[in-house]
């Protein structure tokens, strides 16, 4: 509504409104000839106005039940076993996401038109308080607008509760997201760990012939070729342990340093 006027003579309500569907219009034209004793009432026209308001956000809340379920159907966060939802596609988690925080949007938009709603029940019911005079039909005007602000509480709890659930399933959405992660970096984990085995095995063969290959190319000189073989495998043989040795130590070494530097890491976070 933009404007309105009472005519305290006629017992009229004129009004401008905007915006109006046809469902709106004749929503309002149903609650007036339900009301006709009434129509003496200068607040009937803000108060039908208030009562579609109300009707309104108890739609928009029902469809934001089905939106939050359909989301607990597709997360598996949820106790119930009988709800069917509107669509049995899996869907993945980057549209559940998407879903989640739009769902979290509309909800805040709820909230702000069920708090619309009821200030101004609140000033339509102080308005009548103040007014000493009026016509008979007031009393029923009153009594409805008690109604529909005991209704607009109601919404308001159904609000905290339907937010309270979409925060639980925006949570879920990110745990799936983390439970992905974690699959992927463990398979990463064991890729990284085959490669390290592989390059051990690596080392560890390149260890045990490198030394004998060195010794058996210095053989092949021609101020060497009389040596006899025993000379070779004793040369080669403890050239080789002293090498894997080496490695065995660096390697411990290694190791060592590493977690050294993991507790002191810790300590100064505990710190």
């Amino acid at each position: 509504m933009t404007a309105h006027s009472y005519d305290s003579n006629t017992g009229t309500t004129i009004g401008i409104i905007l915006q109006t569907d046809d469902g709106e219009a004749e929503a309002m034209k149903e609650r007036i000839v339900f009301h006709k004793a009434s129509l003496g009432c200068k607040l009937l026209l803000q108060t039908v106005l208030a009562s579609i308001s109300l009707d309104e956000c108890a739609d928009y809340l029902w469809d934001l039940k089905q939106d939050v379920m359909d989301i607990e159907h597709s997360t598996g966060q949820h106790t119930w076993d009988s709800y069917k939802a509107r669509d049995e596609q899996p869907k993945p988690d980057v549209e559940l996401s998407r879903r989640a925080h739009g769902l979290g949007i509309n909800i805040s938009n709820l909230c702000r038109r069920v708090n619309v709603a009821s200030i101004w029940i609140e000033l339509l019911l102080e308005s009548l308080t103040r007014d000493q005079g009026g016509s008979a039909s007031k009393g029923s005007i009153v009594q409805w607008l008690e109604n529909m602000k005991v209704q607009a509480k109601m919404a308001k709890l159904d609000v905290e509760f339907i937010t309270s659930r979409a925060n639980n399933q925006v949570g879920a959405v990110y745990n799936r997201f983390a439970q992905r992660d974690n699959i992927t970096m463990q398979k990463i984990s064991e890729a990284t760990n085959r490669d390290s085995s592989a390059m051990r095995s690596l080392a560890v063969l390149g260890a045990l012939f490198l030394p004998g290959t060195f010794i058996a190319t210095l053989f092949s000189l021609n101020s060497l070729q009389e040596q006899p073989l025993w000379v070779y495998w004793v040369i080669t043989i403890p050239l080789t342990l002293l090498v894997l040795a080496a490695w065995l130590f660096w390697t411990r070494w290694r190791r060592e340093d590493v977690r050294r530097q993991e507790l002191a890491l810790d300590e100064n976070v505990t710190a």
